[in-house]
């Protein structure tokens, strides 16, 4: 079909169908697993094309294939999880965010996780879905797609300790993103605690506890409010970078 074999397609969609289902916004939980499924086979369809010219003559011996598409497999799981990793910045962000408003008890459902979890996480979570989406940056993802045949070519070996830093480096940069994020927060909450413990130095009658609490909450969505487009915006920044490394 298209001038594709069978095992052109069944190679693109050991690749293309296990990065999608770990790709920010098509891997989401919520979405039904034929959903994804169906839509992998439809990109792999649209793909397969494209990518033919790279891909390897099936091997004559059944081992080799197998561990030819295991490789893919592989492949699609590693840039699928570094992107995971770096979606789950917002989650860290979310969770500093919870402990300095004094929110962190507080939970929600998450329809990004089919669970419980934070309400400020939850909220930083739908909030960067629905980013992708209107950036258009899910189509960077598309792109990534098959621009990753170009760097990792099917049936050669794989660095993998290329890939153990990138992961690393992944890691890294997930903290380092919800840091940028909740900085300001942070540096404010610092601040307004060691005001507190002067305040209740000098007048201990007061019930510092009870009077910073609303306070806090106010101060923290107030300052999250004022700083949050900014880190979004940086977040979405790294993931553009991702996609475009694959190129």
């Amino acid at each position: 079909m298209f001038g594709v074999d069978l095992w052109s397609v069944a190679l693109t969609f050991a690749r293309i169908g296990t990065m999608l289902m770990l790709f920010p916004a098509f891997g989401e939980q919520p979405v039904p697993a034929n959903v994804r499924l169906t839509l992998a086979l439809l990109v792999t369809v649209v793909v397969a094309p494209a990518v033919a010219p790279v891909i390897p003559k099936a091997p004559a011996d059944f081992g080799v294939a197998t561990g030819v598409l295991i490789g893919e497999v592989l492949i699609g799981l590693a840039m699928g999880a570094v992107a995971r990793i770096l979606v789950s910045a917002l989650a860290t962000a979310g969770q500093i965010i919870g402990m300095e408003t004094g929110l962190s008890f507080a939970q929600t459902a998450d329809p990004t996780m089919t669970a419980t979890g934070q309400v400020v996480s939850v909220f930083l979570g739908i909030l960067g879905i629905a980013l992708v989406f209107a950036t258009d940056l899910h189509h960077a993802f598309l792109r990534a797609l098959v621009d990753s045949y170009g760097l990792f070519r099917p049936s050669e070996s794989v660095a993998l300790g290329d890939i153990a830093d990138l992961g690393v480096r992944a890691v890294g940069d997930s903290f380092r993103i919800a840091l940028q994020i909740t900085a300001p927060l942070i540096f404010a909450g610092l601040i307004f605690r060691i005001g507190l413990g002067v305040l209740s130095r000098l007048i201990p009658q007061i019930q510092v506890f009870f009077v910073a609490m609303s306070l806090n909450v106010l101060g923290g969505f107030m300052i999250t409010a004022l700083v949050l487009s900014a880190g979004m915006l940086v977040w979405l920044d790294r993931l553009d970078q991702f996609a475009r490394s694959l190129r």
